[in-house]
């Protein structure tokens, strides 16, 4: 999960089965995923549990605590 707080055109690994959540429609994600990180609206709501996010070009909801930092396959922590 991650704890800093997020700024728009930031990425973020979202895994396998993560929900999305868009005007009334929920998606679930096929396989693990970077997704970018959009720019934030002025609801604290929004800041403390949901992260907007960019998906298949269009602006989503993620869930902050299914989001982790990015990593490289190799392990180190600089992506």
């Amino acid at each position: 999960m991650i704890k800093k707080r997020l700024k728009a055109g930031d990425l973020v690994y979202a895994p396998q089965c993560s929900l999305l959540h868009r005007e009334g429609v929920t998606t679930q994600l096929g396989e693990p995923t970077l997704l970018l990180v959009a720019r934030q609206p002025v609801l604290r709501e929004v800041d403390d549990i949901w992260c907007p996010v960019v998906y298949e070009g269009k602006r989503w909801l993620a869930l902050r605590k299914d989001l982790y930092e990015p990593r490289r396959k190799d392990g180190d922590k600089v992506c």
